[in-house]
């Protein structure tokens, strides 16, 4: 009897051991899977960190592969396996060369564990050379500088908001607080962050809202984003931002029916010359505008291309047969130069050509 406890218990013990074997597997803890380099000069070259990870399981533990998410960051691992209880790491490397601003990197480790792969990451902040901050932000408002200024946001049904973003970089010693002077009502600018410390970048972002633009077509919008140095000792920085939008009306869900009972827009010449022009005096022409259509046009706006053009409609609704007459003056003045080759265009609710062109040319003597 005895003889047979003991062969049951030896069989438990073996069982209970191949159970142990089998369970066996490496477990891989990190010392920490984020670091971060703080503030330093592009000029400082290469960073490089050690991510230590200890092999806290109970069979070898093997680092596959290593992947940066970057060409600029650079990732070596041990390939001998670590055995229980030991510890090796992953060295990386981050070149900040043209690279001015916040950064931050990921690494995925690779290895025979559960979970497989582990995400190691590195971050800091990038005091760029002037070189780089030249390159990259070339538009400078003191010490705030930026990728441009200047946003066009293209064509825009009526009813859509569009927005538009530029980048901005701290290039001087002290932290900007940003702010933005904006009289109109139809575009919402936004910063973030909108305190931006030195070598650090904020995004600004311009919402702007079809629905409550004044006018059809092109909208020429100037914004003025004010930068205050936290510390008070320089005078607020001011840029001037421009946002332009080519607002027009959605006719895609017109039907067919509606298409043939539309309004037609029928302008009565397609260029107006304005002779001998004479630098002083304003000359001045005349346009018509006739609704040959089946229902209402209205006269959505007439513009003119140049800042020597003005224009004015006499009627904004026409009725079918009806036409407006609109008054074209040129104040040679205001020419850049001594021949006008410019052009004006009637919007109007017309699907089929809601838009028309008109050439204006002429000399000054």
């Amino acid at each position: 009897m005895k003889q047979a406890w003991r062969h049951i218990a030896t069989v438990l013990l073996a069982v209970v051991a191949l159970g142990g074997s089998a369970l066996a597997q490496p477990v891989a803890s990190w010392q920490e899977t984020t670091h971060d380099f703080g503030t330093f000069h592009e000029s400082a070259g290469g960073q490089s960190c050690r991510f230590v990870v200890t092999n806290t399981g109970d069979s070898a533990m093997v680092i596959t592969q290593v992947k940066s998410t970057c060409g600029c960051t650079v990732a070596s691992h041990p390939t001998a396996p670590i055995t229980p209880g030991s510890s090796d790491g992953i060295d990386i490397t981050f070149t900040p060369t043209g690279r001015p601003g916040p950064f931050e990197k990921a690494v995925w480790v690779y290895t025979n564990t559960t979970p497989g792969r582990t995400r190691l990451v590195i971050k800091g902040i990038v005091v760029g050379s002037p070189e780089s901050v030249s390159r990259y932000f070339p538009v400078g408002a003191g010490d705030l500088q930026f990728t441009n200024l200047a946003m066009a946001a293209g064509e825009v049904k009526k009813g859509v908001l569009r927005n538009n973003s530029i980048t901005a970089y701290n290039a001087g010693s002290d932290t900007l607080v940003i702010t933005f002077d904006n009289n109109t009502s139809h575009i919402t600018p936004h910063a973030v962050p909108d305190t931006v410390a030195p070598g650090s970048i904020s995004t600004m972002t311009f919402f702007f809202d079809t629905m409550r633009t004044p006018v059809w077509g092109i909208n020429d919008d100037h914004l003025t984003i004010i930068a205050t140095p936290l510390k008070g000792d320089k005078a607020p920085i001011h840029a001037d931002a421009n946002v332009v939008v080519n607002v027009v009306e959605d006719f895609s869900q017109l039907t067919e029916e509606e298409r043939a009972s539309a309004p037609v827009c029928e302008v009565g010449r397609d260029k107006l010359v304005f002779e001998n022009l004479r630098s002083g005096e304003i000359a001045e022409g005349t346009l018509t505008i006739k609704n040959t259509g089946k229902s209402n046009m209205i006269v959505r706006r007439v513009m003119a291309a140049d800042k020597a053009i003005t224009t004015k409609c006499d009627k904004t609704l026409l009725k079918p047969g009806n036409q407006a007459t609109v008054t074209i003056k040129v104040n040679p003045g205001k020419m850049s130069d001594k021949v006008l080759n410019s052009q004006i265009t009637v919007i109007t609710n017309d699907p089929l050509t809601p838009r028309t062109t008109v050439r204006v040319v002429g000399e000054v003597e």
